[in-house]
């Protein structure tokens, strides 16, 4: 049985620096895409890019990325 992970990363810092991990053990990934989806709603402005199925979001002056790991 898989479980799941939340990671977070500031965009401007995504190659010089490690995502944050914000939760793990998350038991399906429903669950751990739910999550991702109200932390990045939880901000007037966020999105969800498909093409890398990450959801994004803007606080003050940066742009963080938010995804459950491992993708589907």
């Amino acid at each position: 049985m898989n479980s799941y992970s939340i990671f977070l990363r500031d965009r401007a810092q995504a190659h010089e620096d490690h995502p944050r991990l914000l939760a793990y053990e998350i038991p399906d990934q429903l669950a751990a895409q739910t999550l991702v989806s109200g932390i990045a709603a939880s901000y007037r402005e966020h999105g969800f890019n498909p093409a890398t199925r990450v959801h994004w979001f803007r606080d003050g002056d940066s742009i963080h990325e938010i995804y459950a790991w491992p993708h589907p």
